[in-house]
């Protein structure tokens, strides 16, 4: 699948290098020119220097012909300028990042539902979109024999309290619960939802296991 990212700051670049380890193919677009340079010596991917909010430099980075764009710069304008063109080209997921949530009715009137709040994990969040909510390889993030695991509550579990999910907490632990557009750190005692999405920390000997008992 092919990615664009624009923006290689911090996050851009752990998106980058998660996705790159999944063999996608990725184009990653940086406007600071000494940043660009050492993403590029860093990154086994084409790095362009340049302003993503402008066409000729997402022309150059070949989104006519890209699946994903994902819009991670620091600017609310920019990503939206960038979001817009590539729904105009017709992109097929079009993933952007909002620090003020007041844009998020415009986007969402305009097509694009794939928002993300910086106030959550992003790369989590972008991975998540790019995934579905399938289980995420994303060690790149924390220390190699834990793993982070975003999974949707399957629908045999609806209504059940966090502690009688069937999760063996000396190896996974739940960081995070999301419901729609809200998050929580949950409590035992809290009821799940099917439609909740809990954000995990597995211990690598364990991963097989949690993919089991989530049914993903």
């Amino acid at each position: 699948m092919k990615i664009v990212i624009a923006g290689g700051g911090e996050t851009g670049a752990e998106l980058a290098e998660a996705l790159i380890k999944e063999e996608h193919d990725v184009v990653l677009i940086e406007a600071d020119e000494k940043r660009a340079e050492e993403l590029a010596e860093k990154l086994d991917c084409l790095v362009i220097k340049g302003n993503a909010a402008h066409p000729s430099v997402l022309e150059e980075a070949g989104i006519k012909d890209t699946d994903v764009i994902v819009a991670l710069t620091g600017n609310d304008r920019d990503n939206i300028i960038i979001s817009l063109i590539a729904k105009s080209i017709g992109v097929k997921k079009i993933i952007v990042k909002i620090q003020d949530p007041i844009y998020n009715d415009l986007l969402i009137h305009m097509g694009i539902n794939d928002i993300i709040n910086p106030g959550r994990l992003v790369v989590v969040q972008a991975l998540s979109m790019l995934k579905g909510f399938n289980i995420l390889n994303i060690s790149t993030i924390v220390r190699s024999n834990i793993r982070l695991v975003i999974a949707k509550i399957p629908p045999e579990y609806d209504g059940k309290k966090i502690n009688e999910l069937p999760i063996d907490t000396e190896n996974a632990r739940i960081l995070i619960l999301y419901r729609g557009r809200e998050a929580y750190f949950p409590k035992d005692d809290l009821v799940v939802k099917s439609d909740d999405s809990i954000l995990l920390a597995v211990k690598a000997n364990y991963y097989d296991e949690i993919s089991k008992v989530l049914k993903i």
